[in-house]
């Protein structure tokens, strides 16, 4: 039987939970990272480009392109803008409340 993603996560936010607000906060960034490369592939798309023409334009690999969008890469903020600039948007960091 598979499992759908919803409910996938629902058992880790169940897990962090139980382990305690680290696992909570760990989870938090996990969730984060993943929302801003679906974020900028979206953008991408949206602009209909290419991740080579993303590449070529933020001056970085089309490989890492791909690992930004998969959520797989830790990029620096200077990538992460450069990328962002291509695909038309910007990163703004604001503190949560």
């Amino acid at each position: 039987m598979a499992t759908k993603f919803v409910d996938f996560m629902r058992g880790l936010e169940d897990e962090a939970r139980a382990e305690g607000p680290e696992a909570v906060e760990q989870l938090a960034a996990f969730r984060d990272h993943f929302r801003l490369g679906r974020q900028l592939a979206e953008a991408r798309m949206k602009r209909k480009l290419t991740q080579q023409q993303v590449a070529k334009l933020s001056r970085i690999d089309q490989a890492d392109v791909s690992n930004i969008e998969r959520g797989v890469a830790n990029p620096t903020l200077g990538t992460l803008a450069a990328v962002a600039m291509a695909v038309g948007m910007e990163i703004d960091l604001k503190k949560r409340r």
